[in-house]
């Protein structure tokens, strides 16, 4: 059926090759107006590659843009901006030591006085409305430096400040990665207010439930292609959705369970005792993680579950409390002393903690083993042998691993930083939030990677804010609330109701 309205944004055989690799190969889609428009596919694929080529961030190699039924050029975001078009990132593109207000308005010239003094009040009193429209008014402040803000708050800013620019198409990339339930509820109702005053939205997202709640039409990538173009989302399930990505059906997501190997021993390996933070969030927190099991750390945004991993590994100074790998202490506040002793993290934030954007993915794959090492230099052949068998291991979409970090998709990016603790041999892996931005095949592929590291005497812990996820892959679960452990649950008595419980009101009581 043919839509009979004109596209406010209509892309036509757009390609785009970084060196070898054809990140798209002539695309496109069409965006009405009060349309929310999904890009979905594998890591890699070339959604988020065409999202940054119509904001401006890449130019395309060939093709076509209009907007409004005109033909346009958009060689940058400030272009991008000035024709209606405003982009969100997954990796929040802000100044942190700045104000919230500064943040939203930097950049608008309507509110400068003499073109370059910003008018602060109005600004103040603009951002203010604007955060009311997310009901985050009393949340958060907008003198109130970003960098104070949770993740999830810093989210919401950045999508405030594109809604600041009466944009006529906003694209959101991943923008629900970092939110709590109830903030994604919040985001959908704005995107639902201003869908019903004509603007329209390019979502790029790996959530499924949310893609079926949010969007009217959906277009999906595998390899650079278009494999299905301008979809109503009325007639498509999720099987039929998976297997447009993947090219096949995947019944066994999170994969089987599996148990310890016989040479290796199902003992205690990490150690918690009495942990307390330097900020007083968390007092007194205890607990062990074995061998052959996945333990699972659930609870919502500033429960607490990232600052007692980052005690725990070192990157944070604890006021107290003792941390054993295998009975060994580690010392507090040294991750290198963590390192040493088995323990590893993959960080929640790549792109700050994760990887070195600038730096060749082996440099990033080996960095984690040379630090650990007696040498500040591996050998370069010994180098680059690692980070082949990781990129095998792992299936990571690459062109050459002499190529800069910032080449690869953000899946693929998490995949290098994984890579590179596995290098270390770790006894404990920790990993906080390891699936955020990968698409459904990449995640099956890390589950079956954790579980094959389990069966190796490996201990894993997940922090993660997708129940699914946890409900899934862990064999036990510890639940959070307020700096606390309020609950400790066996995965297969569990279930996301229960979870939600201990998370939101604390301790069951009798």
């Amino acid at each position: 059926m043919t839509d009979s309205r004109t596209p406010i944004l209509r892309v036509t055989d757009v390609s785009k090759s970084f060196g070898a690799v054809q990140a798209l190969d002539h695309v496109g889609f069409e965006l009405y107006p009060g349309e929310v428009h999904a890009l979905m596919g594998e890591n890699g694929a070339g959604k988020s590659t065409v999202a940054k080529i119509i904001a401006g961030i890449y130019s395309a190699d060939e093709g076509v843009i209009e907007l409004e039924g005109k033909k346009v050029q958009i060689p940058n975001p400030a272009t991008a901006i000035s024709l209606g078009i405003a982009i969100v990132m997954q990796e929040l593109n802000s100044m942190p030591h700045l104000p919230v207000y500064e943040n939203v308005f930097l950049g608008h010239s309507e509110i400068y006085k003499h073109g370059f003094v910003l008018n602060k009040a109005e600004a103040i009193r603009r951002t203010t409305e604007l955060l009311a429209m997310f009901g985050m008014e009393e949340q958060i402040n907008p003198l109130t430096p970003l960098r104070d803000l949770s993740v999830a708050e810093q989210q919401i800013v950045e999508i405030i400040k594109a809604v600041s620019y009466d944009s006529k198409v906003i694209i959101l990339d991943e923008p629900t990665a970092s939110l709590t339930q109830k903030e994604v509820d919040r985001l959908f109702a704005v995107v639902r207010h201003l869908k019903e005053q004509g603007v329209a939205f390019i979502i790029v997202s790996h959530r499924f439930n949310e893609i079926f709640e949010i969007s009217d039409k959906i277009t999906v990538f595998r390899d650079g292609v278009c494999v299905l173009q301008n979809g109503d989302m009325k007639e498509m399930d999720e099987q039929k959705l998976v297997h447009a990505m993947v090219g096949r059906e995947i019944k066994e997501f999170f994969g089987d369970k599996e148990e310890l190997g016989e040479e290796f021993e199902k003992k205690t390996m990490l150690t918690v005792e009495h942990l307390a933070d330097s900020w007083d969030f968390i007092k007194d927190l205890s607990f062990e993680a074995r061998t052959g099991e996945i333990l699972g750390i659930a609870g919502l945004v500033g429960a607490g579950r990232t600052t007692l991993v980052r005690n725990i590994f070192g990157a944070e100074k604890r006021k107290n409390g003792t941390v054993k790998v295998d009975g060994v202490e580690i010392k507090a506040g040294k991750p290198g002393d963590a390192i040493k002793k088995g323990l590893s993290l993959v960080t929640e934030n790549r792109k700050e903690e994760g990887v070195f954007l600038d730096f060749s993915i082996c440099q990033n794959m080996a960095f984690a083993k040379t630090a650990n090492g007696s040498s500040y230099v591996l050998p370069h052949k010994k180098e680059e042998q690692d980070c082949l068998n990781m990129i095998d291991k792992l299936r990571v979409k690459v062109g050459h691993y002499g190529n800069p970090a910032k080449s690869l998709s953000g899946g693929n990016q998490q995949k290098v930083v994984l890579g590179k603790w596995l290098l270390t041999n770790p006894k404990v892996l920790i990993l906080d939030e390891p699936t955020r931005g990968i698409d459904i095949s990449a995640k099956a592929e890390i589950y079956t990677i954790l579980h094959q590291l389990v069966t190796q005497g490996v201990c894993i812990i997940i922090v993660s804010s997708e129940l699914p996820e946890v409900l899934g892959i862990c064999d036990r679960i510890l639940v959070m609330k307020d700096g606390e452990l309020t609950g400790e649950l066996n995965a297969k008595e569990a279930n996301e109701e229960i979870i939600m419980s201990y998370a939101s009101f604390g301790a069951i009581k009798a």
